[in-house]
């Protein structure tokens, strides 16, 4: 058998630190802000059992009808072929669907003590606007953001297919420096969320619905609450393109289907309801500093480096 000579390990060496260089990963950015919102479908493969949950805003206070954004959305989403079921624990508007969990007053940690009666719902997407009344109160504001990571913990772990778009808050005209702070810890609890592969969706109502669509400095106009609708839509589509979105499991209640007899009893419209125009904002991501990325190639090349001086020194022995 021929001896394998030194140049051969250098050569080797060389071989190895190649591959390795070469399989290190390339980290880019892969949000791409020019690619347009998923377009509507004819059919879509299984119905949204949606649970608005939240407070007097959810339940459409100050709105004429008491529906505020809830029958705006349920039209624009059977407009784009979804079967859709409301559920909750209250009812209230003139829409025929018009079940929601939103409770006037409340705030995060009423709402999370509520939570454990709806789980038996097991709603696949839910609709979470929570937070006004803790910046009303001044309750708390500066652990806002670890009481809905536990309410969100909470929802996931007892729903496991469900899809959660947590809202950031409508402009209130009474503590708006309190509702900001909210909503920024709402950003970045969404971002650390996001990251760790959770199926959540921000729909950022902080910066569309202004002071002047507010009836009561809180609760918004009915102009107001058809903008709401038009961010709840766009988050929605954000979580189908993300591929968020799962069938509603059975339960006592729910079969995990709706009838053609039962749609019809829920829908008021499937027309168009010409929902203002919105472009949501980028999803809140945890930026990642490219120093880790430098790090990781430059130890390649030492490494490399390393193992050709090793080969080398071994070739001259």
């Amino acid at each position: 058998m021929r001896q394998l000579t030194p140049i051969f390990w250098v050569v080797q060496a060389c071989l190895i630190w190649l591959t390795l260089v070469s399989a290190s990963p390339v980290i880019s950015d892969l949000s791409d802000p020019n690619v347009s919102a998923l377009q509507a479908r004819d059919t879509k493969p299984f119905p949204l059992r949606i649970l608005p949950l939240g407070a007097s805003i959810t339940m459409g206070y100050k709105s004429k009808d008491g529906n505020g954004y809830r029958k705006w959305l349920r039209q624009q989403l059977r407009y784009a072929g979804w079967e859709v079921d409301m559920i909750g624990t209250l009812k209230n508007g003139t829409m025929h669907d018009n079940d929601h969990d939103g409770h006037i007053g409340w705030r995060i940690d009423q709402i999370a003590a509520h939570a454990k009666t709806i789980i038996s719902q097991q709603p696949n997407l839910i609709l979470l606007n929570a937070g006004t009344n803790d910046a009303l109160q001044d309750y708390k504001v500066d652990t806002a953001g670890k009481r809905m990571d536990s309410l969100l913990t909470y929802l996931f772990d007892n729903i496991p297919n469900t899809t959660i778009i947590l809202s950031t808050l409508t402009f209130n005209g009474k503590n708006p420096e309190l509702g900001t702070d909210i909503s920024t810890q709402y950003l970045e609890l969404a971002a650390e969320r996001r990251a760790q592969n959770d199926r959540l969706v921000i729909a950022d109502m902080s910066t569309f619905i202004q002071w002047d669509q507010l009836v009561d400095k809180i609760h918004p106009t009915a102009a107001g609450y058809k903008e709401m609708a038009s961010v709840w839509w766009a988050a929605i589509q954000e979580a189908e393109k993300e591929g968020f979105l799962e069938a509603p499991k059975s339960t006592t209640t729910y079969n995990g289907t709706i009838s053609k007899t039962r749609e019809k009893q829920l829908d008021d419209s499937t027309g168009d309801p010409s929902l203002p125009a919105y472009t949501a904002p980028p999803q809140p991501t945890i930026t990642v500093s490219n120093d880790s990325t430098r790090s990781g190639q430059w130890h390649l090349w030492t490494v490399g480096v390393q193992m050709i001086m090793v080969c080398i020194a071994l070739f001259y022995v």
